[in-house]
C-alpha cells in the first residue's frame, strides 16, 4: 500500500510538472532596489497559479531595446516585457508585439485610465498593459506666498494663474515666480493644439492658439517672471532650493531632492496639483508591460501581466517608490496613504494629489497623441523646439517662429 501511495505521488508530481508553463518576465533596472517587491508578486502569483512558473530577469534600461530586438530575432524573447510607451509603440509598429485584444476582456481594460490604455493602441489594436507612472505636481513656497500677500492655501490651478501669481511675486519680492521645463511639442499638445493633420502629412500647429501660448512665454520671459537662462528642471530645482523661485512644477522625485538638499525650504514647501492648460491634460511618463510576438504562452503571459498591473500591486509599488498607479483605483483608496497624509507627510500628500490627477494624465510620447510618423518624430520635435525657444528669447515674433517652423516641418513630412 505504501509503495502504491508513493507511486501515486510521483505520478501526480510528474503530471503537474508536465503541465507547468514557464513565463519569462523582463523588467527594466528595477533590481536590486525592488527585488523584495517583484519577488513578492511572483510568489503570490505562483501560489495562486501552480501551473505557471515565472522566470524573472532584470535588464539594464540602457541596453533594453538592443537586447529585446536580438531576443525577438532569435525567437528567445521573454513572454512579458517592461517597455516605456515610445518603445512599445516602436516594437508594435514593427510587428514585434502581440495584440492583446483576444487575451483580455472589456472589464480588464476598464481597470485602467482610458487615456493611458490608449497610449499603446495602434491601428485599433491594444499592445500593452499600463503599469506604473510618474506625473508632475506643483511645489510652492508658502513663506514666499505669505510675504507676497498671496494665499498659501489657494495655489494656482491654471497656467494663467501661475502667470498672475508670478507677477505679484516679482513685484513684491523681486524673485522668480516659476520655471518650466520647456518642451515646445508638449506645450502645444497640453493646450489642445494638434501638431500635424490627421493623416500625418502636414503641420497643423500654426494656429492662433499656438501664437497666444508662445506670446504667453514671451511675456513671462520679458517680465522676468522665470529665469532668463531657461535651464529647465535642474536649474529650477537650484533656484527653488535657494529660495529664489516661488513655484516649481516638476516630478514627484524632485520633492525628495529638496527634502535632502534644502531642509529649510522643504519645511515651508507645500504641494498642489499640476496646473492644467486648455487641453485639460497633464503629461505623464508611463511604463507598460507587453507580450512579444514570439511568446509561446501568451494566455499565461497576459494573466501574469494583469496580475502585476492590478490596482493592489500598483498601490503596493507606490509604497516602495514615488510612482503612481495607472489604474482607476488609486492611492486615495489606500488607508495607509490617507493616514500618512493626515499626519503631515508631505510626500504622501503629493502622491495623493498626483494620483487624483491621473484622470487627466496623457503620455505625450504616444503616436496616438502627437500623430507624427515615428521615423520623423525627432526631426519635427527639434525644428519646433528651436524656433519656439528663439521666439521666447525675442529673436523672432511668435508668428514668425511658427511660420518658419511650419515650413520646415512640412518639408520633413513630405519626404
Amino acid at each position: 500500500m505504501k509503495r502504491f501511495l508513493v507511486f501515486l505521488m510521483v505520478l501526480l508530481v510528474a503530471v503537474l510538472l508536465a503541465k507547468t508553463v514557464t513565463v519569462e518576465f523582463w523588467t527594466l533596472s528595477l533590481s536590486p532596489t525592488f527585488d523584495d517587491y517583484i519577488k513578492a508578486i511572483i510568489e503570490e502569483f505562483e501560489s495562486q497559479n501552480p501551473e505557471i512558473k515565472i522566470k524573472w530577469l532584470d535588464v539594464p534600461y540602457g541596453s533594453a531595446v538592443q537586447k529585446l530586438t536580438a531576443a525577438i530575432a532569435a525567437r528567445q524573447a521573454p513572454d512579458v516585457v517592461n517597455l516605456n510607451t515610445t518603445w512599445a509603440i516602436d516594437f508594435a509598429a514593427q510587428g514585434a508585439l502581440r495584440p492583446l485584444d483576444d487575451l483580455i476582456n472589456h472589464e480588464d481594460k476598464e481597470l485602467y485610465w482610458e487615456k493611458l490604455w490608449k497610449a499603446t493602441v495602434l491601428n485599433g489594436n491594444s499592445y500593452a498593459f499600463p503599469w506604473y507612472a510618474s506625473i508632475p505636481i506643483l511645489m510652492y513656497n508658502r513663506d514666499m506666498f505669505e510675504r507676497a500677500g498671496l494665499d498659501p492655501d489657494n495655489p494656482p490651478k491654471t497656467w494663467d494663474e501661475v502667470f498672475e501669481y508670478s507677477r505679484v511675486i516679482r513685484a513684491k519680492l523681486d524673485a522668480y515666480g516659476f520655471e518650466p521645463n520647456i518642451i515646445a511639442l508638449d506645450e502645444l499638445l497640453l493646450e489642445g493644439i494638434p501638431i500635424v493633420t490627421d493623416d500625418g502629412k502636414k503641420a497643423a500647429f500654426n494656429t492662433q492658439e499656438a501664437v497666444k501660448k508662445l506670446e504667453w512665454f514671451q511675456k513671462a520671459y520679458r517680465e522676468n517672471l522665470m529665469p532668463r537662462t531657461l535651464g529647465g528642471y535642474g536649474e529650477a530645482r537650484e533656484f527653488y532650493q535657494s529660495g529664489r523661485l516661488a513655484m516649481y512644477p516638476a516630478g514627484l522625485t524632485m520633492l525628495k531632492h529638496i527634502e535632502v538638499n534644502s531642509p529649510d525650504i522643504y519645511k515651508v514647501t507645500d504641494v498642489s496639483s499640476h496646473p492644467l492648460g486648455k487641453g485639460g491634460m497633464i503629461k505623464v511618463s508611463l511604463m507598460n508591460l507587453a507580450i512579444p510576438i514570439t511568446s509561446k504562452c501568451p494566455k499565461e503571459a497576459a494573466k501574469f501581466a494583469l496580475f502585476v498591473t492590478s490596482a493592489r500591486w500598483q498601490i503596493e509599488f507606490s509604497k516602495y517608490a514615488t510612482v503612481i498607479p495607472s489604474t482607476k483605483q488609486g492611492l486615495e483608496t489606500s488607508e495607509e496613504f490617507l493616514n500618512r497624509a493626515k499626519s503631515g507627510d508631505l510626500s504622501a500628500k503629493a502622491m495623493l494629489m498626483a494620483s487624483k490627477s491621473m484622470q487627466n494624465a496623457v503620455d505625450l510620447n504616444s503616436v496616438a497623441v502627437h500623430g507624427i510618423p515615428s521615423e520623423k518624430y525627432a526631426d519635427v520635435r527639434k525644428v519646433i523646439q528651436d524656433y519656439w525657444m528663439k521666439a521666447i528669447k525675442g529673436e523672432l515674433s511668435a508668428q514668425e517662429a511658427l511660420d518658419l517652423a511650419e515650413q520646415e516641418v512640412n518639408k520633413i513630412l513630405s519626404k
